[in-house]
């Protein structure tokens, strides 16, 4: 792939079902999400469709050749999140879950087991809330095959600009990485400012993968750009 022929750009209404489906294929550790959960809809239910219809402005796509090809989105307003994921969303996927379960459309065992975990155990393993100052996030994923450097960066350096425009001064995101695989937070702390505040195990996808996981809260200060990274952006 050219890099060079990549850009990155604000979200547009016609990006969705692109960033969800990048959600559905990728959302585990770049496979796909049913290998742990039957039912796709509800990843970009919980993890994209709260920042594209309450905080757009805040969204960024990576495209190649018209096509999207990674997104970073995010939340600058947490008492807003909040309020909507527990008032409409967790409510839309917790009657979907039901409805399902009721009619017998799940057969999967990770889905029950996934499930189980959930209500079995999964507040044990939670990480602490990050102080107010970091309360703005981003969350972002590349489809398998552009999960470079150079892509991950421009995204974060785009989402890192417009925080700042805002007057943001310190981010929070949450890493799920197995043992031994710890690249994406090492690049993080290393590339982008973050530092690595908390570790709990995350058990979820344990015996689905066969190796230990864990989750990591990871803050960030925020600081202006260079002109090197501006340069970087390139966003058009």
């Amino acid at each position: 792939m050219d890099m060079d022929k990549i850009i990155v750009r604000p979200f547009e209404e016609k990006d969705r079902e692109s960033i969800r489906r990048i959600a559905r294929e990728t959302g585990l550790k770049g496979n796909p999400t049913r290998l742990f959960f039957e039912d796709e809809e509800i990843i970009p239910l919980l993890y994209v469709d709260y920042y594209l219809d309450y905080e757009p402005d805040a969204c960024f796509v990576a495209e190649d050749g018209g096509r999207i090809v990674g997104y970073e989105v995010g939340s600058l307003n947490p008492r807003l999140r909040r309020r909507i994921m527990w008032t409409r969303i967790y409510p839309r996927v917790a009657l979907r879950i039901a409805g399902k379960i009721l009619t017998l459309q799940y057969r999967e065992k990770e889905t029950f087991r996934t499930l189980w975990w959930i209500v079995s155990g999964s507040w044990k393993e939670a990480l602490p809330d990050p102080p107010e100052r970091y309360c703005a996030h981003p969350h972002f994923n590349m489809a398998k095959d552009y999960r470079s450097r150079n892509v991950g960066r421009r995204l974060a350096l785009t989402f890192r600009r417009y925080v700042i425009s805002k007057g943001v001064k310190g981010l929070h995101t949450i890493i799920r990485e197995p043992e031994g695989q710890e690249a994406l937070s090492a690049f993080l702390c290393r590339e982008m400012g973050y530092r690595i505040v908390a570790v709990r195990r995350n058990t979820l996808w344990e015996k689905s993968t066969g190796c230990k996981w864990y989750a990591r809260l990871l803050l960030c200060d925020v600081k202006p750009l260079t002109g090197e990274e501006e340069h970087e952006t390139r966003l058009r």
